[in-house]
């Protein structure tokens, strides 16, 4: 089951980079392709800060989830920017902030339960 899922994710994740080269090739960089292609680039972004939970560090989830939280803030006021050329900051984060800890705390413990990210020793010490 563990590795059906991990597998349906990388297949999902593998088929967007693949297919949205070909819709851009298809119909063109329009509207909906660059709001596609910045959240591609974002789960990239979001990707690669995975790394931080397989530090050793305390600190690590809090750290984690700021990144995140700092990746998709930084997304989403350039996203509003590019479409509507200003930047309404407060309505931004009031609809964000929930929003990214549901969306957070669910994929937190789906990766808990079926991913890798390491638990902490009980014997060992804190950094």
């Amino acid at each position: 089951m563990k590795n059906t899922f991990r597998n349906i994710f990388l297949s999902v994740g593998l088929g967007a980079l693949i297919f949205t080269p070909m819709l851009i090739i298809d119909n063109g960089f329009n509207e909906t392709m660059k709001s596609v292609v910045i959240w591609l680039t974002a789960s990239i972004l979001y990707g690669l800060s995975f790394a931080i939970l397989n530090w050793k560090s305390i600190l690590r989830i809090p750290l984690h989830f700021l990144t995140c939280f700092a990746i998709t803030l930084f997304i989403r006021c350039g996203y509003s920017y590019f479409i509507s050329g200003e930047i309404h900051f407060k309505k931004l984060l009031a609809v964000t902030v929930p929003v990214f800890i549901a969306v957070y705390a669910l994929l937190f413990l789906y990766i808990r339960y079926f991913g890798n990210i390491p638990q902490r020793e009980k014997n060992e010490t804190k950094d």
